[in-house]
């Protein structure tokens, strides 16, 4: 639990935090709506190039195994469906919101975004698994599991990279090199972001709760019990960086959640690298 007074005085000192694009809100709202049609979403989704372009780039990625087939914004959004479309509206919104500009010393943005995408694709393998409906959940909540680190980096790059540094030279987590030196760390910030952003509340759940107990996210618990898994096994496998050489506990209760067999762990394990390879279409930039 953070110490509030320190939240709150890490938080104000971060200064304000960018909305994410309009068009984001205006294309959930249209998917909700039955009677929209793709070409109604196409022309939404054209006022923002950004999302247009990656919508367009995704379609046509391994990922969806359409590789050269779609021309149109409309044709893609018809091929992927209303729920890949607002998932990558959402990744796309996030991740452009989220625009580092500046280097932090210590810290390797690409080995990061390698680490969040291998992190989405193992999540995606392990919902295939334990609970095929949850796949497109897993691969966002995965993929953006960390952004409260990434909020910290271009809000606070000082304090951010005090705490690279702190867990690297302490062979800690990173997490703990926040709790340490600041009195939160970027869970507790990811609650502040969603706060503003108003993020769907199974992925607040991961962002807010992927390392604590999945006994406190409630309904959101199989979810993050399948980020918590993923981040292991990307770890495990060196795909990426999170901020620090160090491993997280996995509780019991993950296993419980999962039923992870060894056939099933086999299965993911051999996927992981290739799924990895092919999610970086979400985070590489056009």
């Amino acid at each position: 639990m953070a110490d509030r007074k320190q939240l709150e005085t890490l938080i104000k000192n971060m200064g304000e935090l960018p909305t994410l694009p309009s068009v984001f809100s205006t294309v959930s709202r249209m998917l909700s709506d039955p009677r929209t049609s793709a070409v109604d979403v196409g022309n939404a989704v054209s006022n923002d190039q950004v999302i247009a372009s990656k919508i367009l780039k995704v379609a046509n990625s391994a990922f969806y195994g359409l590789t050269g087939r779609v021309n149109t914004v409309s044709h893609a959004i018809a091929v992927l469906g209303f729920s890949s479309t607002k998932n990558i509206a959402l990744t796309t919104s996030v991740l452009s919101t989220l625009n580092l500009k500046t280097p932090v010393k210590g810290f390797n943005l690409v080995a990061f975004w390698k680490h969040s995408a291998a992190v989405g694709a193992i999540a995606k393998l392990t919902a295939k698994e334990v609970n095929p409906q949850k796949q497109e959940e897993a691969f966002v909540a995965g993929l953006l599991h960390d952004i409260g680190k990434l909020v910290l980096a271009i809000c606070s790059p000082e304090d951010f990279a005090r705490c690279i540094n702190f867990a690297l030279n302490n062979n800690c987590l990173f997490l703990d090199a926040e709790n340490e030196l600041l009195g939160a760390n970027h869970t507790d910030i990811a609650a502040w972001v969603n706060d503003r952003w108003k993020l769907p509340a199974d992925f607040a759940a991961v962002l807010k709760n992927h390392h604590k107990s999945v006994k406190v996210s409630g309904e959101h618990a199989g979810l993050v019990a399948i980020v918590k898994f993923a981040d292991i096994l990307a770890r495990g496998l060196q795909l990426g960086h999170a901020c620090d050489n160090s491993m997280p506990i996995l509780e019991d209760e993950v296993w419980n959640l999962l039923k992870m067999t060894p056939q099933k762990l086999d299965t993911i394990l051999a996927a992981s690298n290739g799924a990895m390879l092919d999610s970086m279409v979400f985070v590489n930039s056009d």
